[in-house]
């Protein structure tokens, strides 16, 4: 399995291009943001021209890039522009979730094509089981295992970065180490990533949603667990075992010292307590401050480890309205020394479905895992 990050790929995007795989992924870079000349990729690439040509007469032969016309001209011959070609290579995505998948398939664009809900029974997520679902989405759509060229899978749990083992994942059953990676690389081939859903969805609300151009982002995440991502130099960081942002697994402070924050504010807790809607049922009840003072407690403890420049609240926090955010800003400014930002996250969890696929799509191209 691919062991490089995406991030990590793009942290060397200025050096020369070493080989073919690197001018290749280097064009590529350039084409992923909008159609371009053969021109402009030498003067945006630092590649010279004749081997410019070069790579794009292999990515036009292997039907990765296409001519879509010319552009305009201030005189001579009108340049023509290159463009990835939308369906040359697809990638597959699934965030998985108690109970289910979510999978959809994508093309090199960022185009999501079709979408589709897999159902498991029992306690837990067989891997193999994902793996034969992802073959089904392929199947209806026409294409086989050798027509991906990539695959992202978002996991609820601790994910180790470089190998793809889910550490634990309770919601999927998983409490020893799975070997996510491995088993879809198998199936898929090496290009594979998987990582946790909250560091997905800063990257998808990073790209598209309330925390687009910001390169210093933490992100809470209320949900049946509480999770955090963490972004500096618009880098997500996984930590050394892929478990940084687990925050929910924090003691309380008082006499329930063996009881975590997650256990007593997360929506698990909560929902078995007050049934559904729950944060309409504090509000009933008068216990709602207690549970955004609890919640903000987490974002200060988050800024004052990472002094972020925005800090993004998501999940059922986003229930709160306005008046919730206020409070959190308040806490905020009583505990820190320069307060950041705080909004509410945008996407929701299409999010992590945005950010698996900008992540494999980097991933893709940078390693030069297109097929040829």
């Amino acid at each position: 399995m691919i062991r490089a990050t995406a991030e990590h790929r793009r942290s060397e995007a200025g050096r020369a291009p070493r080989g073919r795989r690197d001018g290749r992924a280097a064009v590529l870079r350039q084409l992923r943001e909008r159609p371009l000349s053969r021109t402009d990729l030498a003067e945006l690439t630092g590649i010279s021209q004749p081997v410019i040509t070069r790579l794009v007469r292999d990515l036009l032969a292997d039907e990765v890039v296409a001519e879509i016309g010319s552009a305009g001209s201030s005189g001579g011959r009108r340049p023509v522009l290159l463009a990835i070609r939308s369906r040359s290579r697809w990638v597959l995505l699934a965030r998985l979730a108690r109970g289910r998948a979510e999978l959809s398939l994508a093309d090199l664009t960022g185009t999501v094509v079709t979408h589709r809900s897999a159902d498991y029974r029992g306690d837990r997520m067989g891997p193999d089981w994902l793996v034969a679902e992802l073959d089904e989405l392929c199947r209806v759509n026409g294409l086989t295992a050798d027509d991906v060229c990539g695959v992202a899978a978002a996991v609820p749990g601790v994910v180790e970065p470089r190998t793809g083992v889910v550490g634990t994942a309770p919601d999927l059953g998983w409490t020893a180490p799975e070997p996510l990676g491995e088993v879809l690389a198998r199936r898929f081939g090496d290009c594979v990533l998987v990582d946790n859903d909250v560091n997905l969805m800063l990257t998808g609300e990073r790209m598209h949603g309330a925390a687009r151009g910001a390169d210093d982002v933490v992100l809470l995440y209320i949900g049946r667990f509480i999770g955090a991502g963490i972004m500096l130099g618009g880098r997500v960081l996984p930590g050394a075992h892929g478990a940084s942002g687990e925050i929910g697994l924090l003691p309380l402070r008082g006499p329930d010292r063996e009881v975590t924050v997650e256990q007593r504010y997360g929506l698990g807790g909560l929902v078995d307590e007050l049934g559904a809607e729950p944060v309409r049922a504090l509000a009933e009840r008068g216990r709602l401050d207690e549970v955004v003072s609890a919640w903000g407690h987490l974002v200060v403890a988050l800024s004052l480890a990472v002094d972020p420049a925005l800090v993004l609240v998501g999940g059922a926090a986003t229930e709160l309205g306005e008046s919730g955010l206020v409070r959190l800003r308040a806490e905020l400014g009583r505990r820190v020394p320069v307060c950041p930002e705080v909004r509410f996250a945008e996407l929701g969890d299409s999010a992590v479905t945005q950010g698996a696929l900008e992540r494999i799509r980097d991933l893709v191209i940078d390693s030069g895992a297109i097929r040829q």
